[in-house]
């Protein structure tokens, strides 16, 4: 799944907020699924569990949970 995020190209902003929150959860959708991957890249066993990296992205992405603006929505990815 690192591999997709490397690959992926920027797509213009999004036309609506509804697609900019599709956007985001996919996304936080593909951010979960590299935690196994990520955690064994950066040996990340003994620092924290994937669940603890779960949540953290989890909150990061509620942090901006708030914002209306769909062209803003590009600053929520990262």
């Amino acid at each position: 799944m690192v591999h997709m995020a490397r690959n992926m190209r920027v797509p213009p902003n999004s036309a609506s907020l509804a697609e900019a929150k599709k956007r985001t959860l996919e996304f936080f959708r593909m951010c979960c699924r590299s935690i196994p991957e990520i955690m064994e890249i950066y040996n990340l066993y003994d620092v924290v569990s994937p669940s603890q990296l779960r949540s953290a992205v989890a909150a990061e992405v509620r942090k901006n949970s708030n914002v209306t603006n769909p062209k803003v929505e590009l600053l929520n990815d990262h």
